[in-house]
C-alpha cells in the first residue's frame, strides 16, 4: 500500500502541513482466498512473495504406483524386513566378503581392537 498525501495546509508565517492517507488494499482478501477456485493454490515460502499458482494432481505423477495411494503396499516406518547388509572388509593379508544376511534384529559396533582380536582368532583357526 502507498502512502498518498491528500491535504496541504499553509500558514501565514511559512509554516505547513501534509497528511497522508494510506491508499490501496490488500492484495486478496480472506474472503477472496476462500472463494479461489480449487484448481488454484497459494503458496508461502519464507523470505519470498506469495506465488498463486495451479495445482498438481499427484496422482498424475509416474510414481503414484509406489505408494499406497497408487495400490502399493503399506510403508512402515521404522520396518527392517527389507534391509540387507553387505560388509566387505579388504586387509593386506585376505580379502573377506560377508555374506547377504536378511531378518537379523541385533547389530554391534566394534572397536579396532575388537576387530584385530577377532580376525587373530580367525587366522588361528586356519592355521
Amino acid at each position: 500500500m502507498i502512502p498518498i498525501p491528500i491535504g496541504k495546509s499553509t500558514g501565514h508565517s511559512g509554516s505547513y502541513s501534509t497528511n497522508y492517507q494510506i491508499a490501496g488494499r490488500e492484495l486478496m482478501t480472506p474472503d477472496e482466498v476462500r472463494m479461489l477456485d480449487n484448481k488454484y493454490a497459494l503458496l508461502f515460502i519464507r523470505g519470498e512473495r506469495p506465488i498463486i499458482d495451479l495445482k498438481y494432481n499427484t496422482f498424475a505423477h509416474p510414481n503414484i504406483k509406489l505408494t499406497e495411494d497408487g495400490g502399493y503396499k503399506t510403508y512402515i516406518h521404522g520396518n527392517t524386513e527389507n534391509a540387507i547388509a553387505t560388509i566387505s572388509i579388504d586387509t593386506d593379508t585376505s580379502d573377506i566378503k560377508c555374506k547377504e544376511y536378511k531378518d537379523i534384529g541385533n547389530y554391534e559396533i566394534l572397536i579396532d581392537e575388537e576387530i584385530d582380536e577377532y580376525f587373530m582368532k580367525e587366522s588361528k583357526k586356519d592355521n
